[in-house]
């Protein structure tokens, strides 16, 4: 009997967590998505084909058997909830150590421990840590050159997503957008209503696909450019001249030729780099450390 065969022989999601005895925790932020047709088509977006995965929140497995259909090389499946690793427990038996469960808290690990390496990460994310996630791995993948993670497909929140593909110049604009797409490229690709999950949350969510940069889009020390990012979106409704006050102001913004009556979501990405990098050059040296360290 082949993997589809054996899949399809087992019982629905919905009976899984019957057998088990389980609902959702609105604690740890669980959402399910059951519908396979929704997961296969995540799953196929997703270009998972012959690729060793990292899924974060497998749940009772309906991404997880997705995933497998598609045929994926292998799965590390993180999962926080001990009742859910029961639920994935069928699934792991007919896989052939095609699946390792892990009963763990995703922010309780590094991507390194999670090798060895290609991958590429799938899931979908508790709201309340999606952002969390992103940045680290992000910075992660790009401090540790023996990372190498080819794409990251997860399902957010809408709004977090519209935060992600932003463009200047838009109230959606902000630290994270410009953070996010300095080291990766970000695209949607599909749209998911309340209705979609079980139970069903509030808001609408998003899949989005995140392929991290080899190196960042443009040339500027990381630290820096966090420092400036933090400053500059503090307060959004203050000009750049009094956000950045501490970091040079006026000075570094005429030296960097950028008005100093903007505000920071009228910037961008590569802005945000042409002023880190005047800091550097000529400011960083004559401030107190309390000025550049990112907090």
């Amino acid at each position: 009997m082949n993997l589809k065969s054996k899949i399809d022989s087992l019982p629905s999601i919905n009976k899984t967590i019957q057998n088990n005895f389980t609902t959702p925790k609105k604690s740890l932020g669980q959402n399910f998505i059951l519908d396979l047709n929704v997961t296969n088509k995540i799953a196929r977006l997703s270009n998972c084909s012959k690729k060793k995965i990292i899924e974060i929140g497998p749940g009772p497995g309906s991404l997880t058997r997705s995933i497998l259909l598609e045929g994926a090389e292998s799965i590390v499946a993180i999962e926080k909830d001990l009742k859910m690793i029961n639920c994935l427990k069928e699934l792991k038996a007919i896989c052939d150590k095609k699946l390792i469960l892990i009963n763990d808290d995703i922010l309780n690990l590094t991507l390194n421990s999670l090798g060895p390496f290609p991958k590429s990460i799938l899931g979908n994310l508790p709201y309340n840590i999606s952002s969390k996630l992103i940045v680290s791995w992000l910075k992660e993948i790009h401090y540790n050159k023996n990372i190498k993670v080819e794409n990251i497909t997860i399902t957010i929140q809408k709004e977090l997503a519209d935060r992600l593909i932003s463009s200047r110049d838009t109230k959606e604009y902000g630290r994270i957008s410009v953070y996010t797409q300095l080291l990766s490229n970000v695209n949607r690709l599909l749209e998911l209503s309340p209705s979609n999950f079980y139970p069903k949350p509030k808001v609408f969510s998003s899949v989005i696909n995140i392929t991290p940069l080899k190196k960042p889009r443009f040339k500027v020390n990381l630290e820096t450019f966090e420092k400036i990012v933090k400053q500059a979106f503090g307060n959004r409704r203050k000009m750049l001249r009094q956000s950045l006050k501490n970091l040079g102001g006026n000075k570094l913004l005429e030296m960097s030729n950028i008005n100093s009556s903007l505000r920071a979501e009228n910037l961008s990405v590569e802005d945000f780099c042409l002023i880190s990098n005047i800091f550097d050059e000529k400011f960083k040296s004559s401030l107190p450390q309390k000025f550049y360290k990112v907090v």
